[in-house]
């Protein structure tokens, strides 16, 4: 009998496909599966992101209507890295950190490779505000800022500037950057993914079992009142927009 297994990703970012991007192949390894699909309702905040982690990999046997496969309940997991704890639900144990892959061919190009920082998120990523991303912009002033937000355009006018038309293009750059500066968000999970050492920073609040072991990851600020009603107050914002997204 072929043993089947369906699997969801609920949240639609780029770092919650990339958690799952080794599943496929470790399932089929480990024997617990002969076929391996990706749910048909798994949530994209971006189509580009099945070409980029799944449209190439060669684990995955395609996209299926089916209910997905009933996974474990485990309410006081071991594990101490987000792809173990999910991992764990299929049946798949391990003491070391478990990977982030993918399999889509990302080129090199030598007229991208530069310093680049990257201090854009959607998920909550601790006790982090905009005062904190003025001063990491100060702090690395040779590095190229990627997507910046109006009001970084308009306070850092001379400053070198991208503006990525694909998420290939900016894999891309993460894969040319001689140094890579980010937060601890999809970004972050990619370059792990092109096993490329970044510096990652996040704030108070956020959880470590989301942190690679591939990146150098520093808190900004301290762990003080203030800050512990910063974070509090973002995560908060993040469950919200999470329960009225459509695609998480």
């Amino acid at each position: 009998m072929v043993k089947k297994v369906i699997f969801r990703v609920e949240y639609g970012g780029l770092g919650d496909h990339l958690f799952y991007s080794a599943l496929p192949r470790l399932l089929k390894e480990n024997k617990l599966a002969d076929q391996v699909y990706i749910a048909s309702n798994s949530n994209f905040r971006n189509p580009q992101i099945f070409d980029l982690v799944w449209k190439n990999n060669p684990h995955l046997d395609g996209i299926s209507d089916e209910v997905p496969t009933l996974t474990k309940q485990i309410s006081n997991s071991s594990q101490n890295k987000i792809v173990n704890r999910i991992f764990e639900q299929y049946g798949i144990e391990s003491s070391a950190e478990l990977p982030v892959e993918i399999y889509q061919q990302v080129e090199v190009l030598p007229n991208l490779v530069d310093k680049y920082i990257d201090l854009n998120y959607v998920s909550y990523v601790g006790a982090f505000a905009w005062f904190d991303k003025f001063k990491l912009y100060l702090q690395y002033p040779e590095h190229v800022m990627i997507n910046p937000d109006r009001l970084a355009k308009i306070l850092f006018p001379g400053r070198k500037k991208v503006f990525t038309n694909s998420l290939m293009d900016y894999a891309q750059r993460i894969a040319a950057s001689s140094s890579f500066v980010t937060l601890a968000s999809g970004g972050a999970s990619l370059a792990a993914a092109l096993k490329k050492p970044s510096t990652v920073y996040y704030g108070h609040g956020q959880n470590p079992v989301f942190h690679h072991a591939i990146h150098q990851y520093i808190r900004v600020g301290g762990t003080h009142w203030l800050r512990y009603r910063l974070g509090r107050f973002l995560e908060k914002r993040n469950t919200k927009r999470v329960k009225s997204a459509k695609n998480k």
